[in-house]
């Protein structure tokens, strides 16, 4: 009956938002639940004897003793609400640290600013996808032409490079922090040359630190339309045309022009020559050795790591 009024993108697009604002609503709301948390009776002072338990009550009422009693109550009422304002404006105050926060007022895609403690990083710029699978996704690779050359030694790939509101990579450095901090599902979004689009998701992703160079230590459960060819590369360190940490003979990045996580050496692999079939936008369950037009990796926070931040417990190091 729905799909009568609206269009399939129309009501994506409003359960995107009424999912968005869920999150919002619930993370907001752990403040609420702490503050009637805080100011209940002591555990002392609530018990009730019912009715099988013998009471032996003696009420005696002393003017002085009431007015002073009832004085540090409201003392120890004050404080603990000075203490909830306070923390309800460093809420208010703190910046968004994902994609999911940074545009829940407007639910419109493009750049924001984020903070990742873990890197010191405080005005972070982002670019925030909103029109794929409800919104929420920060961006970390894309590819849509060749205006920029992936073919990179190891500190472009560390940094990141490009414009990131067109072809870029945002620095395995940052992705580290990103996936390190507070679990993330992968989203990778793609188009063939007959304009088909396809997607590969998967339930959490992790990279590891530059010490194990940038491994790709955890992948979740695969869902979508292109085929799992990640999995192929699950455990694999990162290589460069300078840093070779692939099983092959020879050295994929430099034959592929590109740095990935290549194992012998791809079944999925996204950062090779824009427009070149062999070693350029690739993804073997799609069609094996036909370059694609387009590929977006993205994260976001999953429902694991939204529990964190509901109870209290933020980002913590995995």
């Amino acid at each position: 009956m729905l799909q009568s009024y609206f269009d399939a993108q129309t009501v994506r697009t409003i359960c995107g938002k009424m999912l968005r604002f869920t999150f919002i609503l619930l993370l907001h709301s752990r403040l609420i639940f702490h503050i009637g948390f805080g100011l209940k009776p002591d555990d002392d002072t609530s018990k009730v004897c019912d009715c099988h338990c013998n009471c032996d009550v003696k009420i005696e009422v002393v003017n002085d003793d009431f007015d002073e009693d009832v004085g540090i109550s409201e003392n120890k009422i004050d404080t603990k609400t000075t203490n909830f304002e306070k923390q309800l404006l460093a809420n208010r105050a703190a910046k968004p640290s994902s994609c999911m926060e940074a545009p829940d007022k407007s639910l419109k895609g493009g750049i924001y600013k984020i903070e990742l403690k873990n890197i010191n990083a405080t005005d972070l710029e982002v670019f925030c996808e909103e029109s794929v699978d409800f919104g929420g996704w920060l961006v970390i690779q894309r590819r849509q032409s060749g205006s920029v050359d992936f073919k990179r030694d190891w500190h472009d790939y560390k940094e990141g490079f490009g414009n990131i509101t067109e072809n870029f990579w945002i620095g395995l450095e940052t992705l580290h922090a990103l996936t390190s901090g507070c679990e993330q599902e992968l989203y990778i979004h793609m188009k063939a040359r007959n304009g088909t689009e396809y997607y590969a998701k998967y339930s959490h992703i992790l990279i590891g630190n530059e010490r194990e160079d940038y491994i790709l230590k955890k992948l979740g459960n695969y869902s979508g339309s292109a085929g799992d060819c990640l999995s192929y590369h699950l455990g694999m360190k990162f290589s460069t045309q300078d840093r070779d940490n692939d099983y092959s003979k020879g050295n994929c990045a430099e034959y592929y022009h590109g740095g990935w996580w290549f194992k012998d050496c791809y079944r999925g692999y996204l950062n090779g020559r824009f427009g070149h079939n062999l070693g350029g936008l690739n993804w073997h369950d799609i069609e094996k050795d036909v370059s694609l037009v387009f590929a977006q990796i993205m994260i976001r926070p999953s429902s694991i790591c939204w529990r964190k931040l509901m109870l209290g417990n933020g980002y913590q190091q995995v």
